[in-house]
């Protein structure tokens, strides 16, 4: 079985024996999927990245001796030549060639072989996103009767729920709900993903629209398919709106201007750093990184994208109580009555 992805020009191939575990990895990044009447064929060397999907044990016996190049909670990596070598601690193996542009992933768990094709694509694509000046923010994106807004919030903060909430009302559109992307012109570009639910806030959406996956690191999780939402997303807007997430932990709800001190160190924090933007050190490796950062100015092209965000998107300080309705309230009639 094979499928096909356009990241906005950096093409992937995703080859896999199990039906099962290739219809995931398209559930996540269904926006991007090539149709089937648009494909054409292609060489191998056509394309920017072909993954390939097994589900057996890794070919450990097959392995050089090599030492190791980075270790992370999930992993630990190790280099040979243009070969890097992603191990699972036993459970699963990634071998990425970059002279053949090729992923080959091994895991026997279902679960665990999709979540490594994910994170690999995370971390590939956002390389390439980055070469082009389109980064991520970490950070919720929506459009609104033709204004772009964006709610940073840490991860686990709520930005699940409160787009969720945003939804609900037509004249809401999404861009995304995690990792939105930024131009240097200030205008925001959709990134649309599965949307990740805590248990109860998706009661509303039909189960055939949700799944509940295993992780790595982290305790199951629901996730609402793209399918949901589909009709509700947004093309490039221009960025008007800046929502700073603080939480509180009384039932304070309540949005004030931010000020540029404030919004730069924001922007620092969740575009120029990528606070809670998976990078996928791990495939990327030290010396890649250092590489990628000293040619291209990956840092200073998104802190020159955050200052147009800054000349065109006035900032606030949106405080969050641990009434999640209320917060939604609050967000609402402020932008309502902000574009009237």
């Amino acid at each position: 079985m094979t499928e096909q992805f356009d990241f906005y020009g950096f093409s992937v191939e995703l080859r896999g024996d199990d039906a099962d575990v290739l219809k995931e990895v398209v559930s996540d990044f269904a926006w991007f999927v090539v149709p089937a009447d648009s494909r054409t064929a292609r060489g191998e060397a056509d394309w920017d990245m072909r993954i390939t999907m097994h589900l057996e044990p890794p070919p450990y016996s097959d392995l050089p001796s090599v030492p190791a190049s980075v270790l992370t909670p999930r992993n630990v990596s190790f280099r040979h030549g243009s070969i890097s070598y992603v191990d699972y601690f036993g459970r699963g193996l990634a071998i990425v060639n970059d002279d053949e542009k090729t992923c080959v992933i091994y895991a026997e768990e279902f679960d665990l072989a999709r979540e490594i094709a994910y994170l690999f694509l995370l971390s590939t694509v956002g390389q390439y996103l980055d070469s082009r000046k389109l980064h991520r923010i970490h950070a919720m994106g929506v459009n609104y009767k033709g204004h772009g807004i964006l709610l940073l919030l840490p991860s686990g903060g709520g930005k699940s729920t409160m787009t969720l909430e945003l939804l609900r009302h037509p004249d809401f559109t999404l861009l995304s709900e995690d990792t939105p992307l930024v131009d240097r012109h200030g205008r925001i570009h959709p990134f649309p993903l599965r949307l990740g639910v805590r248990n109860g806030s998706g009661s509303e959406v039909p189960k055939e629209f949700q799944r509940t996956l295993k992780r790595m690191e982290f305790d199951p999780k629901t996730f609402v398919d793209l399918e949901f939402f589909r009709h509700r997303l947004s093309a490039p807007v221009d960025a008007s709106l800046i929502l700073v997430g603080e939480r509180n932990l009384g039932d304070e709800s309540a949005i004030t201007p931010l000020s540029s001190r404030g919004t730069f160190k924001a922007l620092v924090k969740y575009l120029v750093v990528g606070l809670g933007v998976y990078q996928g050190l791990e495939f990327l490796l030290e010396r890649g990184l250092w590489e990628m950062i000293g040619k291209t100015g990956v840092a200073i092209s998104r802190a020159r994208n955050g200052l147009s965000l800054m000349s065109k998107a006035r900032a606030y300080k949106f405080i969050l109580g641990r009434d999640t309705a209320k917060n939604s309230r609050t967000l609402i009639e402020f932008i309502e009555r902000k574009f009237v």
